[in-house]
């Protein structure tokens, strides 16, 4: 299974919303307040709980990341949490006012790169 650090380490620094995704994130906190207390920075960065700090975010979710390589309980412990909370459902985006791009029953996968006049936009 893929698991979204970023998402997780968003989520788990005040970006849940609604009230089963606060209360499933507070536990998740919780876990990670103990499990990285010795890590001062990460540490730092959940207590502050500030979702917009792009720093706290990639500081988070790299431990998230590297906990998970070095730890499979943890691992298991993460996806779990990812099946019951993430999505559920593929993601479906609609482009308004498109520069061209008309692909009727089209099927795009990732990673994308389009270009528009002289920029150029990817997604990963």
């Amino acid at each position: 299974m893929n698991i979204a650090f970023d998402a997780l380490a968003m989520a788990a620094l005040g970006g849940a919303s609604g009230q089963l995704g606060q209360a499933a994130v507070s536990a998740l906190w919780e876990q990670l307040r103990a499990r990285f207390r010795h890590d001062q920075g990460v540490a730092d960065a959940l207590e502050a709980g500030d979702s917009r700090d792009s720093d706290a975010v990639i500081r988070l979710s790299d431990a998230l990341r590297q906990s998970a390589e070095n730890d499979a309980a943890f691992r298991a412990n993460l996806e779990a949490f990812t099946r019951q909370y993430g999505p559920t459902a593929f993601a479906v985006n609609m482009v308004r006012d498109s520069q061209g791009l008309n692909a009727p029953g089209g099927t795009f996968t990732a990673p994308i790169t389009m270009h528009f006049g002289g920029t150029e936009s990817s997604a990963q």
